[in-house]
C-alpha cells in the first residue's frame, strides 16, 4: 500500500474524509489544522494518507504525533479512519501496524489514543465511535479509567458576569500579561501541561482567557475556552488561598458569556474529574457527556 503524507496540499481533503463519515462531533476545519499541521509536535513520518486507486479520493487517514514526558516517549494517535465504503479491507490493520513501526523507530514505548496534551481533540476513545473502540481492542490495546467531558446548554443560560466582584477584577487579558499570566499558571499549577494550552488562546484575535486580578493588579486567577475547538472551556485555576470566594465562579461567567458572543450554542467544558462534575451540575447545570474510555498499548 502506497501512503503520502499530510500536508497543506491535501489537508482540506483528509478533513472532509472526516466530515462525511461524520460520527462524532466535527471541529471547525481551522481547528483541525491547528491540531494537525499546527502542532509543534507534527511530524509528516506519523502521518498517513492513503487515495483510491480508481478515483485518486482520500479514504483513509491515520494522523499521529510522538510527545515526551517523565515515563519517556508516548505515540498519540489523534484521528484515524478509513472511509465506509473502504473498510473491512485490512487498510487500517495495515496503517496501524505502519505507525506502530515507525513510532517504535522513533523511541515511544507507549501508543495511545486521543489524550495527546497540550493541543489535542478528545481524551479517549468516544464511545459514541464504537467500530474504533473494538478495532482498537482487537489490536491488544488495553482500556483505562474512563474520563467524561461535561455538556453545558448555553441557550438556556442568563450570563452577565461581573467587571469587579469585592476586591477582585475581571478583564479579557491583554499582551503585556500572556507572560505574567504562564508564569502564574506554572508556578500555581505544575507539572501539566496547562500553561501549553492557556497559551494557544493567545493567537486568536481577541484572546480567548480572562483573568482575576487583586488590588495590586496581580493575577490570582484565570478562565481559558475555545483554545482546542470552539465551545471548549478550560483550563480554569485560581490561587489556592482564594479558591471557595466566588473568584472562580465569575471566570466561569466572563468565559461562557464570551461564547455566547461569539453565537456558540454548547459548551464542553473538557476532561472533568472528582467532585468538579458535581460543582458545575450545580452552578450551570452542565451534564456528563459525552463519555471516553482511554485506550493504550506498550510497544516495547
Amino acid at each position: 500500500m502506497n501512503y503520502i503524507t499530510l500536508d497543506s496540499d491535501n489537508l482540506k481533503n483528509v478533513y472532509n474524509l472526516f466530515k462525511r463519515n461524520r460520527i462524532t462531533s466535527l471541529i471547525p476545519f481551522e481547528y483541525f489544522k491547528q491540531g494537525t499541521l499546527q502542532d509543534e509536535d507534527f511530524d509528516p513520518e506519523l502521518t498517513f494518507i492513503v487515495e483510491s486507486e480508481d478515483t485518486r479520493e482520500i479514504i483513509a487517514a491515520f494522523i499521529a504525533v510522538i510527545r515526551s514526558s517523565i515515563s519517556g516517549k508516548c505515540c498519540y494517535l489523534k484521528a484515524c479512519l478509513v472511509d465506509k465504503e473502504s473498510q473491512r479491507k485490512g487498510i487500517g490493520t495495515q496503517l496501524l501496524n505502519e505507525l506502530i513501526s515507525r513510532a517504535r523507530l522513533k523511541g515511544a514505548k507507549i501508543i495511545s489514543y486521543g489524550d495527546s496534551i497540550p493541543n489535542y481533540w478528545q481524551p479517549g476513545v468516544d464511545l459514541r465511535h464504537t467500530s474504533l473502540f473494538f478495532f482498537l481492542k482487537k489490536y491488544k490495546f488495553r482500556t483505562l479509567r474512563m474520563r467524561q467531558n461535561l455538556t453545558v446548554n448555553l441557550k438556556k443560560l442568563e450570563i452577565s458576569p461581573k467587571k469587579s466582584y469585592g476586591e477582585y477584577s475581571f478583564v479579557r487579558i491583554r499582551k503585556n500579561d500572556f507572560q505574567n499570566l504562564l508564569d502564574f499558571v506554572k508556578a500555581n499549577f505544575p507539572g501539566g501541561t496547562w500553561a501549553e494550552e492557556v497559551a494557544l488562546t493567545f493567537q486568536y484575535h481577541p484572546p480567548t482567557t480572562f483573568v482575576a486580578k487583586d488590588t495590586q493588579s496581580k493575577i490570582i486567577g484565570w478562565s481559558s475556552h475555545s483554545q482546542l475547538f470552539p465551545g471548549s472551556f478550560g483550563p480554569t485555576g485560581v490561587l489556592q488561598s482564594l479558591r471557595g470566594k466566588g473568584v472562580g465562579k465569575e471566570l466561569l461567567k466572563w468565559a461562557l458569556w464570551d461564547m455566547k458572543q461569539n453565537q456558540i450554542t454548547k459548551a464542553t467544558i473538557m476532561w472533568v474529574v472528582g467532585d468538579t462534575i458535581k460543582y458545575y451540575s450545580k452552578v450551570i447545570d452542565a451534564y456528563i457527556f459525552p463519555v471516553f474510555i482511554p485506550m493504550r498499548k506498550k510497544l516495547s
